[in-house]
This record gives structure tokens, sequence and C-alpha cells, in this order.
């Protein structure tokens, strides 16, 4: 057993065991001890008394650190409260929803020198960008879970230490521009998104950007909460896989001519940009930290065993902050790589001895497979039970199905990144790369079933210990067996006749998928928005395109829409219903634009009161506003957005915008026939909206809220709602996307959450 592995991994012991279990050290140091000895019994080679002097060492002076990291912590909660903080905005700020995030480096607080790292949530109306001196006045919170500021961040939002949430007074006071490299590889971020998100439509695309670059922002929640259930959404996380697929591809072009041992060493000079372009991440950290180590061990001739690099990779980034003891994304990164490393070996082995397989062919590959998933899952299920209360029982079997899918998609959405910004080769890229995608879908989507999740109840920390150790027993017990070398050609022979076998399905799968005969009008879950899908006879249209964050191209995956719209219609400016506009255009396409005249987007057309479209014989969209201007008509911007009257043969839905009770009085004088089945309630619920006069007039038996949850306008009011008292009412917030849904004589609702 080497002396370094043991006293590095000591400390990541003394770091562990401070971190999540605390106590005094001594015991610590006493269990460490306690181990290496038995470990140096059973080895071969006996460690001297000063590697077990330096392990113990090093044990205590891991848990001091995460004992000194805890209360700093704690000493940052202590300055909570309303403070001026003054700092410069370290990370691209994200937008979601109607809110926007960004991580402030704060260098003085109340005009006194103080460094803390601290999240700002604004409005995402606000504009600020990377490098912005920004000073603040607001109230100074704990950090919320969950609410890391951007699915890119090239900082490490485990450092945030405070938050402040919609400051009451906040601005931009100067500009330290980032580095050049920075800016580089910000736009080459942003280009390869632009490029995958123009050859793949949803939801493929938005499954390549995660594994290429680990983007889920936009992923669709249905995608989500299938890989959630498969325990397969580790493959949308920036991994080990990107880094070596990086790396390899870095190998193999520059091996052509140079040795390629040289050119294993300039590949490692990709890593820093690499990790800086996809987010310094704890998984991303340690894959490239695993990787220097064992690209030089192979350099110089060295066969050391990849476990050893991995407690190098845990102590350096334990020893840089001790915090990522306590965060989620290290702890899985860790645990299944380990797994991985040293569980799988010798349960693959085993199952090949017993069933007498030889180490190539197709079976091989499949057990290798299976192993490596069998390993990772047993080595993650303490801290995913403790974590999310549940365990998916078919993380085995979907992880081997989708293993050679997700290696193919991985490639595609690499070649998407490289080569879409070609316009020429869109449509033949599209052709070629989406099957490998699509069949990683229709395989994660065939497993996602309701009954693929264990609730777990919480473990004890002894229970947790007891897992391991019995774990490790079982590793010993199989590891007494000999070694089998499994040949490369195996895993490349399965892989290509599982990702035929894959694409086939998805593409019958596709082509046999029953289509809807009825009309639909979809209002969809946007958070704080409006969105709108009409559809018949395989046309459809969009009326607005929810906020910036672009959750719309989500919610028409979960729709099932993934062709072309025949048309995007934007009711009015404000950036809650035209902040998806971009995304829409460029991830699912809409053959024309149309807004009103005095319209800031670039349309293609324009459309005004009197103006129908025809989706099919029974289908038209009608606009019953804005009004004619006159000294009578309204002139506010929301009273002028465009009221829309979707008729399907004897059924009405109306959608009236974001107008208020001028516009809606002007509507009810003009004798325009308002009655109406079903209603998207104006302006989300405001109280300036639904006046008893208008309601009075559509008289709906449906009325459908678009609205966030918690949003910061108080939607809808609770005044207004007591208006629609003879209504079904839904909302986006509670019910999720509503459907209504008519066959020109009858009409049926039906909310996603019920």
């Amino acid at each position: 057993m080497p002396a370094l592995p043991v006293v590095t991994g000591a400390f990541v012991a003394g770091t562990l065991l401070g971190a999540l279990l605390g106590g005094p050290v001594t015991w610590t140091m006493l269990l460490v001890a306690t181990t290496v000895i038995a470990v140096t019994l059973r080895s071969r080679e006996h460690l001297s008394w000063l590697v077990l002097i330096a392990a113990v060492a090093f044990a205590g002076v891991g848990h001091l650190r995460a004992l000194s990291a805890a209360e700093s912590q704690q000493r940052s909660e202590a300055i909570e409260g309303t403070h001026v903080l003054s700092g410069v905005v370290e990370s691209p700020p994200d937008v979601r929803g109607t809110t926007r995030f960004f991580s402030l480096l704060v260098d003085e607080v109340d005009g006194a020198p103080r460094h803390i790292r601290v999240r700002v949530i604004v409005p995402a109306t606000g504009q600020v960008r990377l490098g912005d001196r920004v000073e603040l006045s607001g109230e100074l919170e704990s950090p919320r879970d969950g609410a890391s500021p951007g699915a890119r961040q090239r900082g490490n939002d485990l450092g945030v230490e405070a938050e402040v949430a919609f400051p009451s007074r906040w601005r931009v006071i100067g500009h330290e521009p980032p580095s050049k490299i920075d800016s580089v590889l910000g736009a080459l971020h942003e280009r390869s998104i632009a490029n995958i998100e123009r050859v793949l439509r949803e939801p493929e695309s938005s499954l390549a950007v995660g594994m290429l670059l680990g983007v889920q922002q936009a992923m669709p929640e249905r995608l989500t909460r299938d890989l959630r259930a498969t325990g397969t959404i580790h493959l949308v996380v920036v991994s080990g896989q990107n880094v070596a697929l990086v790396l390899g591809l870095a190998v193999a072009a520059m091996s052509a001519g140079i040795p390629r041992r040289r050119a294993a060493l300039l590949a490692l000079l990709l890593l820093p940009p690499y990790v800086t372009l996809v987010g310094a991440q704890p998984p991303v950290l340690r894959a490239a930290l695993m990787a220097v180590g064992l690209t030089l061990a192979d350099v110089l001739g060295r066969r050391t065993p990849g476990w050893v690099f991995l407690v190098y990779a845990a102590a350096a980034m334990l020893a840089l902050d001790p915090r990522l003891a306590t965060s989620l994304s290290f702890q899985l990164s860790f645990s299944a790589t380990a797994g991985v490393l040293i569980v799988a070996p010798p349960l693959r082995d085993a199952a090949l001895t017993r069933l007498r397989v030889t180490s190539s062919g197709a079976l091989a590959a499949i057990i290798e497979v299976a192993a490596v998933s069998t390993g990772a899952a047993l080595a993650v299920a303490p801290i995913q039970a403790a974590a999310f209360g549940v365990l998916p029982l078919l993380q085995i079997p979907a992880n081997v199905l989708s293993a050679p899918l997700y290696e193919a998609t991985l490639v595609a959405a690499a070649l998407a990144a490289l080569l879409g910004g070609i316009a020429d080769l869109v449509t033949p890229l599209r052709l070629l790369l989406t099957p490998a995608p699509a069949a990683f879908l229709a395989v994660i989507r065939a497993l996602a079933t309701p009954r693929a999740l264990l609730d777990t109840p919480s473990l004890s920390g002894g229970v947790t210990v007891a897992w391991y150790a019995l774990l490790v027993a079982i590793v010993w017990l199989f590891a007494r067996g000999k070694p089998v070398a499994l040949a490369p050609s195996a895993r490349s022979g399965v892989a290509l006749s599982l990702l035929l076998l894959g694409a086939n399905a998805g593409l019958w799968h596709a082509a046999l998928k029953p289509t809807e005969s009825n009309a639909s009008v979809t209002v969809l879950d946007v958070g704080q928005g409006l969105a709108v899908l009409v559809r018949d006879g395989g046309h459809a249209v969009l009326i607005d395109a929810g906020p910036p964050d672009a959750a719309v191209v989500g919610a028409l995956s979960r729709a099932g829409q993934f062709a072309t719209l025949d048309a995007l219609v934007l009711t009015h400016e404000d950036l809650d219903h035209t902040g998806g506009a971009t995304a829409v255009e460029r991830r699912v396409g809409a053959r024309q634009v149309l807004a009103a005249s005095d319209a800031s987007h670039p349309s293609t057309g324009i459309i005004d009161i009197g103006d129908r479209m025809h989706l099919t014989a029974r289908t038209t969209i009608e606009v019953l506003s804005p009004p004619v201007l006159s000294d009578s008509a309204p002139r506010s911007d929301n009273d002028r957005g465009l009221v829309l009257l979707v008729t399907i043969g004897e059924r009405r839905v109306l959608l009236p915008a974001d107008i208020e009770a001028a516009a809606e009085t002007w509507l009810v004088q003009s004798a325009v026939d308002l009655d109406a089945d079903a209603l998207v309630v104006p302006h989300h619920g405001s109280k300036t909206s639904s006046t008893p006069a208008f309601l009075a007039a559509v008289h709906p038996q449906v009325a459908v809220v678009s609205v966030g949850a918690h949003n910061a306008y108080g939607h809808p009011n609770a005044e207004v709602l007591a208006r629609y008292a003879d209504a079904r009412v839904l909302r986006t917030d509670e019910d999720g996307d509503v459907t209504l849904t008519s066959d020109g004589q009858r009409l049926w609702y039906h909310a996603a959450r019920q």
C-alpha cells in the first residue's frame, strides 16, 4: 500500500467526518488510526509508523479545517439584516422567469471592507452583465437551497454565503471587463448552444445541450422527471465522460502528426479552458484532476490504479474548500466514481468467470456496462436516499440500455456545436444526428413508469456506515478472483448494435404515434407570463412566448409540439409575453411572426383588429382589439394589446392578454360578441382587470389563470378570483398546463396536475 494515498485518504476522511458529523477531533484520529492499522495488516507491504502518524495528523487537520469552515459560515450568517453592499458581478447573469440571478463578489458592506460572495435576485428587466460593479441596498439572508444563479457559472456557487432577493435599491456604478479569455470562452459557449439549437429540435436539443455543456435551464420538465425516475439524471451533468470525450478527440486528432504520449500531454492544455467553459462544478473539477493524473501516469509508464487519483482529486478539492464536503454534487460525483473504479471491476470479473464468458464479444461488453452501472448505483444509494427520499428501481437497466446511446448523443451534440453554424450543413446534420438523442429519449420514456421510484425512509449515519461496510466486504469477497481484461472491440460492437436497435425503435415509435383528431387550446405553464398553443389538423399557432427564461420551449415539448409553428403571435411588448420569442424561433421554428403595428419585435407580418387566421375550416383566430385610435380609445400599452378569439366550430375561447379596465369597457361598448365558453383571465388575474361588466359579457364556464407560483405581483388577486365564482377556475401555478379540447361541438378541459 503506497504511503501517499494513505495520507491523502486520511485527510479526505478527516474532512468528511468533520463536515458531516462534527464532534471532537480525537475520535476521528482514532478511527483513521484503526483503519490504517487494519489495512496495513491485510496488505503485503506493512506501512511504517511514520506513515501512520502522518495519516492520523492529516486526518486531524482535515477535521479542524471542516469545523473552521462551518464556523466561518455561521459568522457570515450573523450579518443578516439590511445592508448597503458594493461588489463586482462574477458570474454571467441567469434569467429564470421574470427574475434575474447573479453572483456578486462583495468587497464593501456598509462602507467597510468585507469580502463575501452574495447571490442577488432582481427583476429580469434589470440589465447587468459580467464584470459590472453594483451597489445595492437590501435584506441580507441565508442562501436558499436550489437557487443557484445559473446552470453555467464559472464561480463556485457553494461559496455563496448570503442572498439578497429584490433589493430596495440597486444600480450599476462601473464596469470591470472580464479577461479576453473569459470573453472568448463566453462567446464560444453561447455559439455552441446556438449551433446545437439550430441543428436539433426539441426535446433533443435540450438533451444535447445538457449533456455537452451541462446547461439544464430549458430542459423540459417531463424529461427531467423521467431522468430522475430512471436514475440517469447524472448523464446531463457535465462530468468525467465529457472530459474523456474532449481529451480523446484531441489526442486522436494530434496523434496523426505526433507521438500519442506527446499528444496526450498537449491535450491537457485544453482542460483549463474547457472547465471554465462548462463551469467549474465539483464533477468537472474531479474529472479534470483525475485526467491530469492518469495522463501523466500513462506518459511516465506507471500503472497506478484509478482510485488513487480519485483520492488525490478529493484531497486537492477539499484542501481548497472544505465546504465541498457538504455539497451534494461533490458527494454524488465521488461516490459514483468510486463505485465505477472499485466496486465494478470485481463484480464484472466474477460475472465473467461464473458465466464462463470470454473477455471479448457483445455479452462481455454488456456485462461490463452492467457492472459499471451496478457499482455506481450501489455506491450512491445511501446519498440518493438521504437527499431525495427515493431510489430509482430501474437505475441499473436504464443505465445499461442508455450507455451506448449516451455516448452517441454526446458525439452528436459535439458535432452540432462545431458544425451547426454552417448553414448548408444544418439540414443534413439534423437528419444524421437526430436518431441518437431520439433513441435515448425513447428508452428513458419507456422505463420512466410511475412505479419506477421507491420511497425510502430517512437513513441514520449508522445505517449509512453499515451499508458502505457491507459494500467493502462484498468488494473484498469478489476481488479475490483473477482480474479479467475486457477487449476494447467488445464495447464498440455492442454499442453499435444497441444504437441501431434504439434508433430503429425510436423511428418506428415516431411513425406509428397516433395523431389527435380534435382541436386544442393549451395554456402553457411558463411561470409568471403567458404562452397559449392553438392546434388543429397538424397546424399550430403560438400566442405569446412567456418570460425570457425560455420556459416556453420546455412547455412546447411537454405538449408534444416539436414541429415548426405556422405562426408566433405576440400580443404586446411586455417581457413576460415576448421574452421567449427568440428561443421559440431558434429552437422550435415559426414560419412567420405576427404582432401589432407598433411592436418593436422584428416581425414578418402585422395584424390588427378584424384580421383572421384560419388553421383549418373548423378553427380560426380572430383579432377583436386593439381598438381603432379615437379620443375615447384606451392608449396604455396593456390596453393596446391584441385581444384574440379562438373559434373551434361552435366553441369559443377568448384570449384578452393583459388588457385592463379601459380596454374591457371599450370591448363591451363596441357591440362585439364577447360570449365565450372559456376565458384566459386577463392580466394574470390583476386587480386592474376582470371588471364585472366584462365578465358578464363573456360569461365563461372555464377560466384559466396563467401565473407563476409565489410571484412578486400578488397575482391572481383574491377579490378578482371571487368574481369567477360561476366558472371552473384553473391556475397554471397549481394545475400546470391547462388544455381545452374541442371537436367543434363539445369542449373538454384537462389540467396536467389533476
